[in-house]
């Protein structure tokens, strides 16, 4: 459930960029995110696929996600 969750937020972030999904993160990495649940910014950007520039651009969306769970 929680993957799908992060699913339709990154579909939602895509789409207001006009730009593919998987250009904001690709299925494997959301499947790190819904497996460790990281609740920090640290935490986020050790995930692999998840580096500098996506955290700042996306980064703070999919943690205010991730922080309701």
């Amino acid at each position: 459930e929680l993957f799908e969750r992060l699913r339709a937020l990154r579909k939602r972030l895509a789409d207001a960029e006009g730009v593919p999904a998987y250009i904001v993160f690709s299925d494997a990495v959301l499947r790190q995110m819904a497996a460790a649940v990281p609740k920090s910014r640290a935490a986020l950007l050790a995930l692999s696929g998840v580096g500098p520039v996506k955290l700042e651009r996306y980064g703070e969306a999919f943690l205010a996600l991730l922080r309701e769970v």
